[in-house]
């Protein structure tokens, strides 16, 4: 596996067609990057224009190509598609690693007529209904690993997908512990540009403005504890994210107006998207994460890598990213008053926040490096391209 022969023969496609930018789309581009950074001829397949599409620029990594698409595929038997890929494999693409479930009926079917190169789905979100008719058979048949990035999501996959358990494999997600150090980052010149004195408790949400991820939640607790709280503390709401680009969405606009209807203006900033996120993070004395439905949260072991102490809605993968709470707390989804009072706990021990913090650091670093997770891939890959080899013969 170590040698450099084996890493030439890998010669994947990581294809992510998404007009947005957050986890989903980071992790693809992260893989991506480190793939090419140990030498293997890696290949994206973007929409042009979108922001995975900006965030890396042309040559900016060797042996990393980005292909763009001037079109949305359909989801299902997608003919443009069909050429471009055909063009993609013939010109030596032997893995096809998809990040959207939703292309599985425009990859798989054409797929079937390439036996020698290798197909892996990854899946982000957990699955509420059953995928096991004949269709979804057929389709997943041609699927030699469906990743996923939590012991929750391997168990969701096994009871919803026809899949059998060798083919669905753990691969968690990683940080650059190197960037992501609270010694290498200095976050006062953040905290002063949101009006925040050294006494000042920020607290912050980091995601995709969109009504899933609970930021109107996170608004209607800062409310209620600003009440309770009164003039006792100095507090500062900090929400970090963009809407998605194209969206017809006025969700944005919403959180604007509850502010004003709840007299946040002096307390409330929204700080639209950010690339620096390890700094942001510093500067956050609690990190929440009030999604109403998150299968992983990448931000929410950002955020304890930096040290932060993070609130957390419960489901999908929260009981294993703050085990019994020694790493961060637990709130219910869209519970505003829940959240209120997860907070108020923190904000009143402060030696709570920093012996939690320190904690999480140390549970991240053990489960989460980026090293660890390349590694996994590039074995995964050798041995799905193993097995296709093996069958051809």
């Amino acid at each position: 596996m170590d040698s450099q022969n084996d890493l030439s023969l890998l010669k994947p496609l990581i294809i992510c067609l998404s007009h947005s930018w957050g986890g989903l789309e980071q992790v693809a581009a992260d893989d991506a990057i480190e793939l090419a950074r140990l030498g293997i001829e890696t290949r994206m397949l973007v929409l042009e224009g979108s922001p995975i599409d900006q965030n890396l620029e042309a040559g900016a990594y060797p042996n990393l190509r980005l292909e763009k698409l001037d079109y949305r595929p359909r989801d299902t038997f997608d003919f443009q598609l069909k050429k471009d890929l055909t063009r993609l494999i013939l010109s030596g693409v032997n893995i096809v690693h998809a990040h959207q479930p939703t292309l599985l009926g425009s990859l798989s079917p054409w797929l079937k007529g390439f036996p020698g190169v290798a197909f892996l789905m990854s899946r982000h979100i957990m699955s509420s209904h059953s995928k096991r008719d004949p269709y979804h058979r057929w389709l997943y048949n041609r699927v030699d690993r469906l990743v996923v990035m939590s012991e929750s999501m391997r168990e969701n996959v096994l009871r919803t997908h026809p899949l059998e358990p060798e083919k669905v494999e753990l691969v968690r997600l990683g940080l650059d512990f190197d960037r992501f150090d609270p010694e290498k980052v200095q976050a006062e010149r953040q905290r002063q540009s949101w009006g925040a004195r050294e006494s000042t408790i920020v607290i912050g949400v980091v995601g995709r403005i969109d009504p899933a991820k609970g930021q109107s939640t996170f608004l209607q607790a800062a409310a209620g504890l600003r009440h309770k709280v009164g003039g006792r503390r100095d507090l500062r709401f900090v929400v970090v994210g963009e809407e998605t680009l194209g969206s017809n969405s006025n969700y944005l606009e919403e959180l604007r107006k509850m502010v004003i209807q709840f007299q946040l203006q002096d307390e409330v900033i929204f700080a639209g998207f950010q690339k620096e996120i390890p700094e942001i993070m510093q500067a956050f004395d609690i990190f929440v994460m009030p999604s109403h439905q998150e299968a992983f949260g990448l931000v929410a072991i950002e955020a304890m890598a930096m040290e932060c102490p993070i609130i957390i809605s419960s489901g999908g993968s929260s009981q294993e990213i703050v085990g019994r709470e020694e790493f961060g707390l637990i709130m219910r989804p869209s519970d505003a008053f829940d959240l209120q009072k997860q907070m108020l706990v923190l904000i009143e021990n402060e030696e709570l926040r920093r012996e939690m913090g320190k904690r999480a650091r140390e549970q991240v670093k053990g489960l989460y490096d980026r090293k660890v997770r390349t590694k996994r891939t590039i074995q995964v890959y050798q041995d799905v391209l193993a097995q296709r080899a093996r069958s051809e013969r």
